[in-house]
């Protein structure tokens, strides 16, 4: 109790200041911090911020996932002409649609699972070359990831406010770049 009566006399006293909040990933992570992996080019700080912002959206994947298709419909309405069930729907449609809500959080678990993996980079890629060659085998165009990578990005941006640091936004775009080229390796492969 007192504890609480400490930061309430804190927030009224007129000479207290209110500390910035701090992240993990600016925190002291040890010597190998701001040390890039060879494959992916993510320091500890990046993968850390984007397992951090991604626990922000993993609580509501279904809600998270019908918002980012609907604008990723928006903003690259060819994506939508993809999938025969939503040519045509509205957004209030789609909102409501029960397949865009499965492949939405299907889609998000996928990325769940990606940044679970984010330190085994060898599962990683095994899912990523998984994610190309079944997207390839329902001939989705390869060039459609291009699309998808700056919506995820500005969604994550709009969404996730304060807790969008620079330190994440540098880190998202790096794994995006990375998850970009290996799905799209994944094409040319047999």
């Amino acid at each position: 109790m007192g504890a609480v009566f400490s930061v309430l006399w804190s927030w009224f006293s007129p000479n207290s200041k209110v500390k910035a909040m701090t992240f993990s990933e600016e925190q002291d992570l040890g010597p190998e911090a701001d040390v890039a992996d060879a494959t992916t080019g993510l320091t500890l700080r990046h993968r850390t911020a984007i397992v951090r912002t991604w626990d922000l959206v993993r609580p509501d994947l279904k809600e998270h996932g019908v918002n980012f298709f609907l604008r990723l419909f928006q903003d690259a309405p060819i994506i939508q002409t993809r999938f025969k069930g939503f040519v045509g729907l509205t957004e209030d449609e789609l909102r409501t649609n029960k397949r865009l809500v499965a492949h939405g959080t299907t889609v998000l678990m996928a990325i769940t699972s990606m940044v679970d993996n984010i330190d085994d980079v060898s599962v990683l890629v095994e899912l990523l070359k998984n994610t190309g060659a079944n997207h390839n085998t329902r001939g989705i165009p390869k060039d459609d990831f291009a699309l998808l990578f700056p919506v995820l990005l500005n969604y994550l941006k709009d969404n996730l406010g304060s807790a969008w640091t620079p330190l994440a936004e540098e880190g998202w775009k790096q794994a995006c770049k990375v998850i970009h080229a290996v799905i799209i390796s994944s094409y040319d492969t047999p």
